[in-house]
Order: C-alpha cells, then sequence, then structure tokens
C-alpha cells in the first residue's frame, strides 16, 4: 500500500564514503558534476516497450519492473514479466485492442518485484531530495510521471497526472554545494537508456505530480 514518504522512510543516513554507490565526476554542458548511481551499468537493460507476443504497448511499468529485477540479476525478459502479470491480474487486459493494454499501478508494480523475489513497496509524496538518497543508498527505483513534461511533448501530457513509468538510474549534484542537477533514467516509452533529465524538468514531471514511486526494500549494495 502506498504511503506518504516521511525522513524516516529514509533509515539511518548512510555516509557516501560508505554506501558503495559507484561515484564519478562527469562534465554534462561543459559543467562538472558529482554523478552517483550507475547509469550506464544499467543502460543494458532498458528497450522500447511492446515487445511481447501479446501485442500489450502500454507496458511502461511492466518494462519498468523487468529493468529493476534484471538490475537485481532475476533474468526475466519483457515477455515474461507481461505473461506473468497478465495471469495474476497485475495489469490491465480490460481493453478489446490488446495495443492498450499492459498499463499498471505502482501498487502493482511493487507487487510484482515482490513476487520475483526483490521486496519493494510503493511511496508517495516523494521529494527530489529523498528521490537522490534512494540512489544514494543503492535502491531500486521506479516512478510514475507525466510523459508529456518528460518527453516535452504536449500529445502526452493528458491532464497532467502520472501517466508514465521510467527507471532513474542515477543522481546528479554539484560537487561543491551538493546540489541537484538532475537525474538519469531509463525510458522505455522512448527506448532512451541513461538519458539526462535536469532537476526542473523532474521536479515538474514527477514531484509536483504526487512523487509516486516503487522502491526495492534492498540496495544493489548488498544484494544478493
Amino acid at each position: 500500500m502506498a504511503h506518504d514518504f516521511t525522513s524516516a522512510d529514509l533509515g539511518p543516513e548512510i555516509p557516501m564514503n560508505q554506501a558503495e554507490v559507484p561515484q564519478q565526476i562527469e562534465y554534462i554542458n561543459g559543467q562538472e558534476v558529482l554523478v552517483i548511481g550507475d547509469p550506464t551499468g544499467y543502460a543494458d537493460f532498458n528497450h522500447q516497450q511492446g515487445d511481447n507476443p501479446y501485442g500489450y504497448t502500454q507496458d511502461c511499468g511492466l518494462v519498468s519492473c523487468q529493468d529493476v529485477l534484471n538490475q537485481f540479476g532475476v533474468q526475466v525478459s519483457e515477455t515474461d514479466v507481461v505473461s506473468f502479470a497478465s495471469q495474476h491480474g497485475l495489469c490491465d487486459i480490460a481493453e478489446a485492442d490488446p495495443s492498450q493494454n499492459g498499463g499498471t499501478t505502482m501498487e502493482q508494480q511493487a507487487q510484482i518485484l515482490n513476487d520475483y523475489g526483490i521486496p519493494a513497496h510503493s511511496e508517495s509524496s516523494g521529494t527530489l531530495e529523498s528521490l537522490a538518497v534512494h540512489i544514494e543508498q543503492g535502491n531500486g527505483i521506479i516512478i510514475e510521471a507525466n510523459a508529456g513534461v518528460l518527453w516535452n511533448d504536449s500529445r502526452y501530457f493528458d491532464q497532467g497526472d502520472p501517466n508514465h513509468a521510467v527507471t532513474v538510474t542515477g543522481v546528479v549534484r554539484d560537487p561543491a554545494s551538493g546540489q541537484i542537477e538532475g537525474f538519469y533514467i531509463n525510458d522505455s516509452g522512448t527506448g532512451e537508456s541513461a538519458k539526462f533529465v535536469d532537476a526542473n524538468t523532474m521536479q515538474q514531471a514527477w514531484e509536483d505530480n504526487g512523487g509516486q514511486s516503487v522502491v526495492t526494500d534492498i540496495s544493489h549494495t548488498t544484494y544478493p
């Protein structure tokens, strides 16, 4: 069940030199930044959604689940996850047109991860800082964002509510001030991996729309 995010949800603060999450200095648009997480390493776990024999194309949440499962070494394909979700009532299969099926709620996404052996829960009211801390602690993360804002394409804005799921694979901070400059995501809607999204866009696409996410209860640094 979803719950409002509080600082207590983060657990004890983990000093960066003990978290063992990859971090390195890079340059984005000529600016020196600190990248925390493994956007490059997790890029291979993403692909364009709709690669399944059922014809489901609205399965961004299911592909995001596959992405996170692959990050933790669970070897499943999109077809595996779509089949599992369909058989267990964990995705939308109500439409006569198969291409409109495959949608999921964040609670369903969390359940799928749990069923595959990766404990996870849903959260709401998240902030950019809480999202960054989850990454810095090594958690796998799916967020529910607005595709129109994320893609800067009004055709996908709908009512401005969350309508697309992506995985977040890295946070970018100013190395001097610690200010969040943006995040890296894997986006199955476009097929783009390790895509940089600036902080302002992420705030509008995700935080301002409820800050909904699915977060693993285990860290990449301690599993298996």
